[in-house]
């Protein structure tokens, strides 16, 4: 055989290993980036976060009122969903019993506000508010003084609906609810307005650098991070980037209904009043710490992924 023909073979040979070098490498990588994510996502403030997600390729997300599918689903190691949003005492308290599901991001800080006719003593008046024992009462607690005459609602439009009949004063609202009701107040011809913004009210009171608290956050899978890392990067972007066009474009494209926002124009009007901010878990942890105090939950060991 002569030294050129050894040459050949030497070379295709090397090209054969390069070839096999380079698809064996990159092949793993694309199949856990390419694999399908399943995301869970209450409706409001969260669903809006995760809009980002909401046209990638083999992702599907489902929205759900209320927090009963989301806590039986935190707790399932084998559950379906890859990436599950929630109110981050929810995720804290199930994962110190299930360790299923990890808190990798901050998604929300706070979107509730009072709102009334303007002048108003909030001393004397009677206050609508919702959540008596999830995270709009205990924030409303942890801010407000004690003594305010407060009837506690089951929801947040029942809250709304309260104010809107005159049955109370003022009421605790989130946003884009609050903006949604004194819009239909004006309808009527009332005016209502913002009376207290809660986020900064917190800020004051825990001397907190950034007004808000970590309100809902986005958990993951355990040993899944690699696979929803894709999700995350483009959740994390489009927050980052996001205006009027791209916000519109998106909730036009999901449904305000299925969101579970008034519409479009007011869920984009009121986007930085919803605080809507991505935070990694671990830059933020000693808020979330403080945070989880006021639900007497010691924050879990491994609970943040790394």
């Amino acid at each position: 055989m002569s030294i050129q023909a050894v040459k050949k073979i030497g070379s295709l040979a090397l090209a054969g290993v390069l070839t096999f070098s380079l698809f064996g490498c990159a092949s793993p990588e694309e199949s856990v980036s390419d694999e399908p994510v399943s995301i869970l996502c209450p409706t409001g403030a969260p669903a809006l976060s995760i809009l980002g997600a909401s046209d990638l390729e083999d992702v599907t997300i489902e929205y759900v009122d209320g927090t009963d599918i989301l806590t039986s689903e935190l707790a399932k190691e084998d559950g379906e969903y890859d990436i599950i949003l929630a109110p981050t005492n929810l995720g804290a308290k199930v994962y110190a019993q299930s360790e299923a599901y990890q808190l990798d991001a901050v998604m929300t800080w706070g979107n509730l506000y009072l709102v009334g006719q303007e002048g108003v003593d909030l001393s004397t008046a009677t206050i609508a508010a919702f959540g008596q024992n999830a995270v709009p009462g205990l924030v409303f607690n942890t801010v407000e003084p004690e003594g305010l005459n407060v009837t506690w609602y089951n929801s947040v439009s029942e809250s709304q609906q309260a104010l809107l009949t005159n049955q109370v004063q003022v009421a605790l609202l989130a946003q884009p609810v609050a903006q949604a009701t004194i819009a239909k107040a004006k309808e009527n011809g009332n005016t209502l307005t913002i009376l207290q913004d809660l986020q900064s009210l917190w800020q004051e009171n825990t001397e907190s650098e950034d007004a808000g608290y970590p309100q809902a956050s986005l958990f993951v899978k355990t040993g899944e991070e690699e696979k929803v890392q894709r999700v995350v990067d483009a959740v994390e972007t489009y927050i980052a980037d996001a205006n009027e066009e791209t916000l519109t474009a998106s909730i036009d494209s999901v449904g305000a209904q299925v969101l579970g926002v008034p519409n479009t124009e007011i869920a984009v009007k009121t986007w930085e009043a919803q605080n809507i901010r991505f935070e990694a878990a671990g830059d933020v942890a000693d808020e979330i710490e403080s945070f989880l105090s006021i639900f007497n939950i010691e924050m879990p060991k491994g609970l943040i992924l790394e």
